[in-house]
């Protein structure tokens, strides 16, 4: 009997736009009085979930032999836990999401290295902007700051929702 490998890929990417959504309108301030209704912790767990669910993707993906997917999950699900113990009570500090911002720039270049498809590549540009901004928010407090996540949020969300939907189903390119 032969096993079945299963690539968690596709998954991965629905993840990561979903995630990247959330924090997309979060920085654009749709979310006004979330911090007064308990959306934040509602959030946070959520996130906690999710991030644990990416460590399951990460286990799925080197079982079906990809390093890479390997790698990346296991970073996203530490990135989400970070966010996730970053937004709750305590106070977040800015550094930490400048590391997680460069380690994303590694993987970028590293997914340009392996050959990963170019929107892969500008996938992960587009959340170390992210997280970059994040951590300059939590730093200095300044409204251009969340915007600028919240813009980059939402870019981060359609590329991923695209690659996933493209690799999932082969009817779109991904290139």
């Amino acid at each position: 009997m032969s096993e079945t490998r299963v690539d968690p890929t596709v998954t991965g990417l629905f993840l990561v736009g979903f995630i990247t959504l959330f924090f997309g309108l979060l920085g654009i301030d749709l979310f006004q009085d979330a911090a007064n209704n308990g959306l934040v912790d509602v959030a946070g767990n959520f996130i906690g979930v999710i991030g644990i669910i990416m460590v399951v993707l990460a286990y799925m993906a080197g079982k079906s032999g990809n390093a890479f997917a390997t790698a990346l999950f296991a970073f996203v699900a530490v990135a989400l836990f970070g966010v996730r113990y970053g937004i709750g009570e305590t106070v977040a500090f800015p550094v930490v999401f400048y590391a997680i911002a460069f380690f994303f720039v590694i993987f970028a270049i590293v997914a340009f290295l392996v050959g990963a498809p170019k929107l892969v590549v500008i996938l992960l540009f587009l959340v170390a902007l992210l997280y970059f901004f994040v951590g300059l928010w939590f730093g200095y407090e300044e409204s251009s700051y969340a915007a600028a996540f919240g813009v980059f949020g939402i870019l981060s969300f359609l590329v991923a929702t695209y690659s996933a939907v493209g690799l999932g189903t082969q009817k779109l390119p991904v290139f």
